[in-house]
């Protein structure tokens, strides 16, 4: 019997983006997902400054993918107390499903080296697949073989995705300097961040 196969899309999502569905529409597409589960942080263990509240950016999240069949926002690391943990997540997720499917854990390149000196590293690998995602660097047979010797022993395949400057980052600084992110975050998301003001005057 084939195994359904999931996404996982975590992040503090500070706010979702274009490039966010992007990834996650193209994950789907060449890995034959089921679905993708987009997983905001709650409490981080880094990127604290300048976070939004963990339930203005569920309701970005949310409000970003509704139109899309497929996503789906998912509130296990919003309603989980203290630090949220990625690991802590999966093992919620595999006990959720109780062994019905595949966990894919979608990855930018330029979070390898995280994972690679991560203290728990084998035991995160244990529970999920590793899908790639080009950030940095464009995804080359070169450059795929040097990801899979920074974290040796991952179940590793990779999206192919267009290199974009696009990040939660950019999104923040723009409307900070009053500039309009009307084509870089979905409508809803755009409508929310006008309403409410949120990172105007931030840097």
């Amino acid at each position: 019997m084939r195994t359904n196969q999931i996404g996982i899309m975590g992040g503090t999502f500070n706010p979702i983006h274009n490039l966010h569905l992007l990834v996650g529409q193209l994950a789907r597409e060449q890995h034959n997902l089921s679905k993708v589960l987009f997983i905001p942080s709650g409490s981080p263990p880094h990127k604290k400054d300048g976070l939004l509240g963990r339930e203005e950016r569920f309701e970005m999240v949310e409000a970003g993918i509704e139109a899309e069949t497929g996503f789906e926002a998912c509130r296990l690391e919003i309603d989980r107390p203290g630090t949220t943990w990625s690991i802590d997540t999966l093992y919620e997720l595999t006990e959720l499903y109780r062994g019905e499917v595949r966990l894919n854990f979608i990855i930018g390149d330029d979070n390898l080296r995280v994972l690679a000196d991560y203290d728990r590293r084998d035991e995160f690998l244990s529970l999920c697949r590793i899908l790639v995602c080009p950030r940095r660097y464009k995804n080359t047979a070169y450059r795929r073989r040097i990801w899979k010797k920074m974290v040796p022993g991952a179940d590793m395949a990779f999206i192919e995705c267009p290199l974009f400057p696009l990040s939660s980052t950019m999104v923040r600084e723009w409307i900070a300097a009053g500039r309009s992110v009307r084509y870089l975050v979905p409508a809803r998301v755009n409508s929310i961040l006008d309403g409410n003001g949120y990172y105007r005057d931030r840097h």
